[in-house]
């Protein structure tokens, strides 16, 4: 990478960071209150944006689609399972296994701020081809992998 490069890109993830945070604004009041009193993290709002995209889906299947143990997923969904955004049940095909799903009290709201959010990055990214898109997400995906190696 150039200097030039490092030189536009080092700007532009504290500028990202700040306008992702800014739409936390417009989270609807009920969740951002439950969000707010149980001092929720964004790890936790990708669960909810995961189950609101693929809908029940067991914990296993839930820790391989965030990239996270079992252990983690579980805990993640404990967490939100004890403030009421998900529901928890067992499979009915395999009583081993754990379901969980968007809580039905929130489930409007969560999926329609989430689909609000999703909305704009798909219309941001929207100009760029498909080769584009991939590269900017394995870009993202490299950044994120160097930034928690260097944290353990």
């Amino acid at each position: 990478m150039t200097n030039e490069e490092l030189a536009e890109l080092l700007p532009l993830l504290p500028m990202l960071v700040r306008a992702m945070t800014r739409r936390m604004a417009q989270v609807p009041p009920g969740l951002k209150t439950v969000w707010q009193e149980h001092s929720l993290a964004p790890r936790h709002m990708n669960v909810l944006l995961t189950l609101s995209f693929v809908g029940p889906i067991s914990v296993s299947d839930l820790s391989a689609m965030l990239g996270v143990g079992l252990p983690t997923a579980s805990l993640l969904v404990g967490e939100l399972s004890r403030v009421g955004l998900v529901a928890r049940r067992e499979d009915d095909d395999d009583r081993r296994r754990t379901i969980v799903e968007l809580a039905p009290a929130h489930r409007e709201a969560v999926a329609g701020f989430l689909s609000r959010r999703a909305g704009l990055l798909a219309a941001a990214l929207e100009p760029l081809s498909p080769t584009e898109r991939a590269g900017l997400l394995r870009g993202l995906r490299a950044i994120v992998d160097a930034l928690e190696a260097n944290d353990a």
